[in-house]
This record gives C-alpha cells, structure tokens and sequence, in this order.
C-alpha cells in the first residue's frame, strides 16, 4: 500500500512537502513500519541525540577562532606581511603584459644580428644573450623577494615545518 504523505505530516507535525523530502532521501514507501522504522531511524533519533548546548559552544568556538584569525590576518596586512590580492593580481597583469610586449618584439630586434651567424651555436648564443637581457630589463617587480636574509627566513621555516 502506498504511503500517504499527507498523514505522515499530520502524524509528526511537518507539511507534505517536507515528507515529500524524506521520501527523495530514501524513505521506503512499501509499509508503514518500514516507513515508520526509517523515520525514527533517519529523522527522529538524530534529533534526540543532538545536544543543543554543546553545539552551541561548537559554535561559539568556530566563530571565535574566526574572529581571532581576522584579527591576526588585520594585523599582519598592518605589519605589510600580507599583499592585498588584488594588488597582486594588477602587479602580475602588468608584469605578464610588458612580457608578453617584449618577447612578441624579440624577432624583429634580431632578425638580423641572427641571420648574421654562421652556426647553430653561435644563433643560439645570440637568442639567448638578447633573451637574458630582454628578462633582465622586464625582471622589476614591484614585489619581488630580496635576497639575502628574506632567503634565509624561508629557508629557516621550511626546515623547521619538515
């Protein structure tokens, strides 16, 4: 016999729409003991074990957590340990545009000096060379790393996390 949704709403209080939903989740509707057993099962026993209060404190300690996290990510942006991303994001596009320029230009600015060669190794030579000094007057980035102590720092943390 099929299952009547709209006495199981009446039954435990919830709208037909609402046991619409169970049976989508899996509710058999052969019998109803079978439909009642997964009720119980499925619906009501979750909510018995649920404890209200403890999952108001797990809430109130997330939302902490949060709010320390934010704090800590304010303060850092303040010590300029962080970079906003959106000024990352303009920093890279302009960077990956003037390299983009630069390296669509290469073939005419040594076309020449190229065809002048007399072997492979001396062209590859050249291509290089001018490559190097191409990356070389592009290479300033705003945020780039300063060697040195900055290296050292990164390399002290990367031992200690492993």
């Amino acid at each position: 016999m099929a299952i009547n949704k709209n006495e199981y709403g009446r039954r435990y209080g919830v709208n037909e729409s609402t046991v619409r939903g169970w049976v989508e989740r899996g509710m058999p509707q052969d019998t109803d003991a079978e439909a009642t057993a997964w009720i119980v099962e499925n619906i009501l026993k979750p909510l018995r074990d649920t404890d209200t209060k403890e999952q108001i404190e797990k809430a109130r300690l997330r939302k902490l957590i949060a709010e320390a996290e934010q704090a800590e990510t304010e303060l850092d942006r303040q010590r300029e340990l962080l970079i906003p991303a959106d000024e990352v994001y303009k920093e890279l596009n302009q960077f990956f545009k003037t390299f983009r320029d630069y390296f669509r230009t290469l073939p005419n600015k040594i076309q020449y000096e190229v065809f002048e060669q007399d072997s492979v190794l001396k062209v590859k030579r050249v291509l290089q060379q001018r490559i190097d000094e191409m990356l070389t007057e592009i290479g300033d980035m705003k945020y780039e790393i300063e060697k040195g102590k900055d290296a050292e720092d990164e390399n002290k943390q990367d031992s200690e996390s492993t």
